[in-house]
């Protein structure tokens, strides 16, 4: 594929999470340097990846590691192989960190919108869930993907409309959510509708728990976040497609680099720094 067009397919998606996009922005600086664009090209290209989604924190970190890699005249073949790496050892250590997680079995489980972390920690919990409760997850379609995907790691899967969650959140023990950045501002993305599911989960004494990478967290936070025009009886609005969820009203932060009791900025603040040390290498230059 060319650049425009993964650019392109970018752009359109209302599906995926930050760990596709994450993939897909290492697919373009692959094919950037294939074509060995200089470092004003590269740069401009970052700009673009960066505009896709503003404030998508696996793009903020990868279009950053790349900008200081430029600036250090680090070899960028050599940091997109370390971006690779990153991800799949990211993945097999957040299977670790599953594992470690007490899952009480005969669980009813809630969730939000499709997530690969989620189906990772599915995966490794379906045996012990009885019930797996979907949220339609308007506006998108992610919903469709999630029944498809998840339907074959627990017996049982129920999708729900998303003004009906207090009404099924009696049967549940945990609600598990994905997310699309850690923000060390206190809060973290994740699809519009999670910060009511959490409030909800909170309100019924719920155990609430947020599935992530450590490449997901920035220092720092966003101002507005990505939205889109949907139509609701002949009438247009312009919707945010993902709320900012403070931190206090997460149980437990899973990442592939520890379990985290009640997260606070300070931990995303070290999960960003481990991110960072362990691509650029800090202190072997």
């Amino acid at each position: 594929m060319s650049i425009d067009s993964i650019l392109s397919e970018l752009r359109k998606d209302q599906v995926h999470g930050a760990s596709w996009y994450f993939l897909k922005g290492i697919e373009l600086l692959e094919i950037a340097l294939g074509k060995k664009l200089g470092k004003e090209e590269i740069r401009s290209l970052l700009n673009e990846i960066r505009n896709i989604r503003p404030g998508m924190a696996s793009l903020l970190n990868l279009t950053q590691v790349i900008d200081q890699s430029l600036s250090l005249d680090l070899d960028l073949g050599m940091i997109i192989s370390r971006l690779k790496e990153t991800h799949e050892k990211a993945l097999e250590n957040l299977s670790k960190q599953l594992d470690r997680f007490p899952v009480m079995c005969g669980s009813g489980v809630m969730t939000i919108s499709y997530s690969s972390a989620v189906r990772v920690a599915l995966s490794k919990w379906g045996r012990c869930i009885d019930g797996l409760y979907i949220m339609e997850s308007r506006p998108g379609d992610e919903i469709t993907q999630a029944i498809k995907d998840y339907s074959n790691r627990v017996g049982s899967v129920i999708p729900i409309p998303d003004s009906a969650i207090a009404s099924f959140m009696n049967k549940v023990n945990y609600v598990i959510v994905g997310a699309d950045g850690l923000y060390s501002d206190g809060y973290f993305l994740n699809k519009v509708g999670t910060e009511t599911l959490l409030i909800v989960a909170r309100k019924f004494d719920v155990n609430t728990i947020v599935v992530a990478e450590s490449y997901k967290a920035v220092t720092g936070g966003i101002n507005d976040v990505y939205a889109i025009s949907v139509e609701i009886g002949g009438l247009s609005a312009r919707v945010p497609l993902f709320d900012k969820v403070p931190l206090d009203l997460v149980d437990h932060l899973i990442t592939d680099f520890e379990i985290i009791k009640k997260p606070k900025p300070s931990n995303i603040e070290d999960l960003r720094e481990h991110f960072i040390n362990n691509v650029l290498r800090v202190g072997e230059r």
